[in-house]
């Protein structure tokens, strides 16, 4: 199924339910985006298969001003426990490329930011050619965006390019194209189609005191305003007399 197809679809559900519904295309493109996406990773955590693994066979290494060798991956991939969105990242020590002779082949192992201090003072787990590790960090101020992965070990080997492999996710700022195909399994699409519905339905069906439109719709207290009104002709009938007798 495309995008294009099942938000279309929903759209129309939308408008059959409910005469005010006046949700708008992207709106609802961003609706299937997401739920996609929630629903690769539980459908990732719950069976732990190779369904949604994306390999990338020559990924160029680049080198930053302090002579730190890192890559920059090629999408989003699953926030993971201990690094799992990535599978594997591999080079090849004699030819320092991707390609070359089987026995050759070096996994990089997966570490954290804080681990590295402590990895470096063991002979056994210090970071080398033949031993090398590799960091997921962040790249700018706000630390969000961490698709950056360093590599621990081969500062002083010329490494041009790995393979990855990785679990990938979805990013629902780059959607160019409505006619690709949902990377779902056709049966999953069903399940998707009917949490972005209810997701609208629930919206649709929101008290309409929930919702804040900017006015005072408190109730009036009709027993506040009876006394107010009682005491006010109350004064009026007692300063009558007094007027009129000192006229």
């Amino acid at each position: 199924m495309t995008y294009r197809y099942v938000v279309y679809d929903i759209q129309k559900s939308f408008n059959a339910s409910f005469d005010d519904a006046d949700f708008t295309f992207n709106q609802i493109l961003y609706w299937v985006t997401l739920t996609a996406n929630r629903m690769r990773l539980q459908q990732n955590l719950a069976t732990n298969s190779d369904l949604f693994t994306s390999t990338f066979s020559s990924l160029s290494v680049s080198e930053d001003t302090k002579g730190r060798k890192y890559i920059d991956l090629p999408m989003q991939i699953m926030d993971l426990p201990n690094n799992a969105g990535v599978v594997y990242i591999t080079y090849n020590e004699e030819t320092c490329k991707c390609e070359g002779p089987v026995f050759a082949q070096r996994f990089f192992q997966g570490t954290t930011l804080g681990q590295v201090h402590h990895i470096y003072m063991d002979e056994y787990t210090k970071p080398s050619p033949s031993n090398p590790y590799f960091y997921r960090t962040g790249h700018k101020f706000d630390g969000l965006d961490v698709n950056r992965i360093y590599l621990l070990g081969v500062e002083c080997v010329p490494v041009e390019s790995i393979e990855i492999s990785i679990k990938a996710s979805l990013d629902p700022r780059y959607i160019c194209d409505l006619d690709e195909q949902i990377p779902l399994p056709d049966e999953m699409i069903f399940d998707l189609t009917n949490q972005v519905l209810q997701l609208g339905r629930f919206i649709m069906m929101m008290p309409s005191e929930r919702v804040n439109t900017g006015e005072d719709e408190s109730e009036v207290d009709y027993r506040a305003l009876y006394y107010q009104q009682r005491n006010a002709n109350s004064a009026s009938a007692n300063n009558t007399p007094s007027q009129m007798q000192q006229e």
